[in-house]
C-alpha cells in the first residue's frame, strides 16, 4: 500500500488544510502505477475537491474525509471507495489545540475547525451507505488508545458488530488478504484478542484487551 496527500493536512505546518494537491491525471497515474506493482492507494483528504479527484483517480480508501459532501459520498458508493474516518485523531487534535503552545499557531485554527467535524461526517457517510473501514491515525495521538475508535463509531450510529467487522473482515478485504486474516477460521492466521465483557453489549470493553495471540503465539494473557 502507498498513501498520498490528496489535500493539505490539519497538522501540516501550512495555512490551508483543504486544497487539492494533485490533478486528476496525476492521481490516475499514481493508481495505475501502484496497480502494476500489486499495491493499493490510500488518500489522506480533508477537502471535498481533493477527495473527488482521488476517488475518480482510483484510490482504494479515503482517510479522514472531514469536509465530504453528499455528492462525494455518492461518488464513493459508485466507485466502491472505502472511507476510513479516524474519529479519534480528530477529537484528540481538537482538544489539544485548546492548550496554549501545544501546536504551532498556524495549525491551531485548522485543528479547532476540522477535528470536531469528523464524527459527524462519519455519521452521515454511514447512514448514506458508504463502505467504512477501520482506522485511527494513531501517532497523531498515543498508540494504545486506538480502540477508542470503536466507541466513537457506535456513538455515531454504527452497530457494535459493524464496527468490529470494519476492523476485521472489511480491512482484510481492503488490504487484499481476505483469505488470510480477519476471521477466526481454519487456515487463517491465528490473530486473536479477548476481552472481559461482550463487546456487542459494551463496545468499550475493547479498550481493555486481556488476551493477545499473534500467528498462534500468545503475547498477553491476564
Amino acid at each position: 500500500m502507498i498513501k498520498i496527500t490528496a489535500t493539505g493536512g490539519v497538522l501540516s505546518v501550512a495555512k490551508n488544510g483543504q486544497n487539492p494537491q494533485f490533478t486528476l491525471e496525476e492521481v490516475k497515474a499514481i493508481c495505475e502505477t501502484a496497480k502494476d506493482y500489486g499495491m493499493i492507494v490510500a488518500a489522506h483528504a480533508h477537502g471535498d475537491e481533493g477527495m473527488q479527484r482521488a476517488i475518480r483517480g482510483g484510490v482504494t480508501t479515503i482517510e479522514h474525509g472531514t469536509l465530504m459532501s453528499e455528492a462525494t459520498m455518492d461518488l464513493m458508493k459508485e466507485y466502491k471507495t472505502y472511507y476510513v474516518p479516524t474519529i479519534t485523531a480528530g477529537k484528540f487534535v481538537a482538544e489539544n489545540a485548546k492548550i496554549d503552545g501545544y501546536y504551532p499557531d498556524v495549525i491551531v485554527p485548522k485543528a479547532l475547525e476540522i477535528g470536531p467535524k469528523i464524527q459527524g461526517t462519519f455519521a452521515k457517510a454511514y447512514k448514506k451507505g458508504v463502505a467504512i473501514a477501520f482506522g485511527t491515525d494513531a501517532g497523531v495521538f498515543p498508540h494504545g488508545q486506538n480502540a477508542k475508535e470503536f466507541g466513537y463509531m457506535v456513538e455515531a450510529g454504527m452497530s457494535a458488530m459493524e464496527a468490529i467487522q470494519s476492523a476485521t473482515v472489511t480491512n482484510a478485504k481492503v488490504l487484499g488478504v481476505p483469505n488470510m486474516i480477519g476471521v477466526i477460521s481454519k487456515g487463517f492466521a491465528a490473530d486473536i484478542v479477548a476481552v472481559d465483557d461482550n463487546p456487542l453489549q459494551n463496545i468499550y470493553t475493547l479498550e481493555d484487551v486481556q488476551f493477545v495471540m499473534k500467528a498462534g503465539k500468545i503475547y498477553k494473557n491476564f
